[in-house]
């Protein structure tokens, strides 16, 4: 039998044990949720300094401005100091985690991401940033270590994605690079979730005029392109206004987005057509009911074949039918004048591009698309899957400025297919005023109606014309697009 003070120890013994491990206890659970927390918030940082990063390297922002960061070939990583101008190292700071010597976020720029789509267009497309916090226990320190690491990683990526084309006014300084005068009525139907993009930096790239009405309030994916189910979609602007311009209706689903960031031209890599040389085809005449001759013409109808036209191909006094194919205008214009119809043949394919009822005007030199009589116009363009993407009318990308008229006084004018009416970014930026001008035009009386898209360096609207837009939602293009991958 033991003695009294030996049962004694081991009550204390027994107690100084569990005394131990309900500190520890205690303290997991303390220093736990302490660690969790700053594991949250670190990936948060690491998250919002990787967008950051790659958003400058989107917008072409990381070689200028208080927080640029250059990037070499290949691109080299950097460890941020605690006063770090660079964006990523900002980002992190803004959320927390930079600011001390406790703390180390890098930057660096991987090659690759399993499963993820690069754009091939971006030299640097991918960018980590990894922030670490080192922390003092508390409770936990009496049955474990003093000190804890915290580390977590964010990684952003410019990828390539296949997405409908919007409508992009791509020049990238001008004031009223978007604008209007009268009272046009301009109605989106269908397409992508942003139907509206205007490249311009500056605070006045849009400039609408109080009268004009842009209605995207039937616009966006919810709708095959008919405005019967259509919710809304987004109309964003690189420079300004800041806010939402009181005649956009981006419906319940759509947002005014400023600043959006500038979509770069999604056709850049289209190449135009071969020159096939030779003479202008003469056309010739076609009976009334022949071939997408009208039963009962206005004006005679002329059947017009594909080929070079040196002069441009004006329509006057006639209705003009087209054969299917390539129609490469040099120095000339494409449009009609006084009782000018124009409609595509029925029944014919082109033997050299194989298409039945579909043809691609290209027009090289200085011209102009005017479709502005008194007339009707019903044209079709390339097919969606071929080399042209569904382009009706292509303007060389080196043309001098010029302006095109589409719509005028009594006018009715479908297109069907995009309008790509614009010069490269590179001579844009080289010279600002070579830009080409598209012009939605009319009055009351006349209608225009475009089943496609537009893509050009500056949008204007004046008068008073219905115009309705029916964008494809099938049409579909390569596009550029940040997002957070990791």
């Amino acid at each position: 039998m033991r003695p009294k003070r030996q049962e004694g120890q081991a009550l204390l013994v027994l107690v100084l044990a569990m005394s131990i491990f309900l500190i520890g206890a205690v303290g997991l659970a303390i220093d736990g949720a302490q660690l969790y927390a700053h594991r949250q918030m670190a990936q948060t940082a690491a998250d919002a300094a990787a967008q950051a990063g790659i958003m400058s390297i989107f917008d072409g922002t990381n070689a200028t401005g208080a927080n640029a960061f250059a990037i070499d070939t290949p691109p080299s990583s950097f460890t941020c100091s605690t006063t770090d101008g660079r964006s990523p190292c900002v980002y992190a700071r803004q959320n927390g985690f930079g600011g001390s010597a406790s703390d180390q976020v890098t930057v660096s720029f991987p090659t690759s991401a399993p499963g993820v789509n690069l754009s091939a267009s971006d030299p640097v497309n991918l960018i980590k940033v990894t922030v670490q916090r080192t922390l003092t226990t508390g409770l936990i320190r009496f049955v474990g270590p003093s000190l804890s690491t915290i580390k977590a990683s964010g990684t952003a990526a410019i990828i390539d994605v296949v997405s409908p084309i919007p409508i992009i006014v791509t020049h990238p300084t001008m004031s009223g690079s978007l604008s209007s005068n009268g009272n046009p009525a301009i109605t989106i139907c269908g397409g992508p979730a942003r139907s509206i993009q205007v490249n311009s930096s500056s605070s006045t790239a849009v400039s609408l005029n109080s009268n004009t009405t842009i209605d995207l309030s039937k616009a966006g994916p919810n709708d095959p392109g008919n405005c019967s189910t259509g919710t809304g979609a987004d109309f964003g602007v690189w420079g300004g206004p800041v806010t939402k311009p009181t005649p956009v209706n981006t419906g319940s689903t759509g947002h005014y987005i400023q600043p959006a960031s500038p979509i770069l031209d999604p056709l850049a890599d289209v190449s135009p057509p071969l020159n096939p040389g030779g003479t202008n085809p003469v056309p010739g005449p076609l009976s009334n009911g022949d071939s997408g001759c009208p039963a009962s013409p206005r004006k005679p109808c002329m059947l017009y074949a594909p080929g070079q036209y040196i002069g441009g191909i004006p329509i006057v006094n006639q209705t003009a039918v087209f054969l299917p194919g390539i129609y490469y205008i040099v120095n000339g214009n494409f449009g009609n004048g006084a009782n000018g119809d124009m409609y595509m043949a029925t029944g014919r394919t082109d033997p050299v591009t194989g298409w039945t009822g579909n043809m691609l005007v290209y027009m090289t030199g200085n011209g102009t698309f005017d479709l502005t009589a008194n007339a009707t116009a019903n044209l079709v363009g390339s097919p969606a899957n071929s080399a042209y993407k569904g382009i009706l009318f292509f303007k060389d990308r080196t043309s001098p400025a010029n302006i095109h008229q589409i719509g005028s006084g009594g006018s009715q004018i479908t297109l069907s297919g995009t309008l790509y009416i614009t010069n490269s970014l590179a001579i844009m930026k080289a010279t600002p005023s070579q830009y080409q001008t598209v012009s939605l035009q009319g009055n009351s009386g006349s209608n225009t109606t475009i089943n496609g898209e537009i893509i050009t360096r500056a949008l204007t609207m004046g008068g008073g014309p219905a115009i309705t837009m029916n964008l494809n939602a099938g049409q579909t293009v390569h596009v550029r697009q940040v997002a957070l991958v990791q």
